[in-house]
């Protein structure tokens, strides 16, 4: 197992610590009051496990960009404290196997995932991601899908909210555009909430690039197929911008 942590010294400012891990089981913990940044680049074809662990106060941004030839499945266990952030952002060009398993147990824990799928040719990915809020805290989970070629996407979203947990709030989304009529998509997303007193959402929308994005972009003399392009950028700009840090997107995208 590899493990990377960072001691409680108090430091409020980003650190950015970038890793190209090939080791099989890596426990990434971030001490109390700390704030790490994570990019884990996955381009063999192998099964993983990660733990994520996030002290209280603390903040994790965990990156992965998957570009594997070949299919690769990965475990994810998290674990918040009080008041801890978990930020991950998943970027995947080709095929895996995804399985995420949050329990949020500590008071106002948050995890955001957003995740940006974009697949050609015959690739495959899935996710299954499974949120279990066992007392007041919250998670987001949105998903953008460009699907070309015959590739296909299925995404398992499966938020639990109990008795316990109060004041939650628990969102789900997925948009996705097929760009061939080969391309497929199978989201089934999932709510179990056994309260009243939350703020709960899921949501899945399927479709082509908007028509009249295009035509306003072909009425500047920009070709169809570059309209297109441009369209499909700007979604993509848009889970880079989520990083919320200028520098980290440019990084992110140097290494896609």
């Amino acid at each position: 197992m590899s493990k990377t942590e960072m001691e409680n010294n108090k430091v409020k400012d980003l650190v950015n610590t970038y890793h190209y891990l090939n080791n099989k089981t890596s426990l990434y913990e971030v001490k109390e009051n700390e704030i790490l940044t994570i990019i884990d680049v996955i381009d063999m074809n192998v099964e993983l496990q990660r733990e994520l662990k996030v002290a209280n106060n603390a903040t994790l941004n965990y990156i992965k960009i998957g570009k594997s030839k070949n299919s690769s499945t990965i475990d994810y266990t998290n674990t918040l404290g009080k008041d801890a952030t978990l930020n991950i952002f998943f970027f995947d060009f080709e095929s895996s196997i995804n399985r995420v398993r949050s329990e949020l147990k500590n008071d106002t824990a948050s995890i955001n995932i957003n995740a940006l799928i974009d697949l050609k040719d015959d690739a495959k990915v899935e996710y299954d991601i499974k949120t279990n809020h066992k007392i007041k805290s919250f998670s987001d989970i949105s998903f953008t899908n460009l699907l070309s070629g015959k590739s296909s996407a299925k995404l398992n979203l499966f938020s639990i909210v109990e008795k316990t947990a109060s004041f939650s709030k628990a969102f789900q989304n997925s948009k996705t555009i097929l760009l061939s009529d080969d391309s497929f998509i199978n989201v089934n997303p999932h709510l179990e909430i056994d309260i009243d007193e939350l703020e709960a959402s899921h949501g899945a929308t399927c479709g082509d690039l908007d028509e009249d994005s295009i035509y306003y972009l072909e009425s500047r003399g920009i070709s169809r197929k570059k309209a297109k392009k441009i369209l499909l950028n700007a979604l993509k700009n848009e889970l880079y911008q989520s990083l919320d840090n200028k520098d980290l997107s440019e990084y992110v995208k140097g290494l896609i």
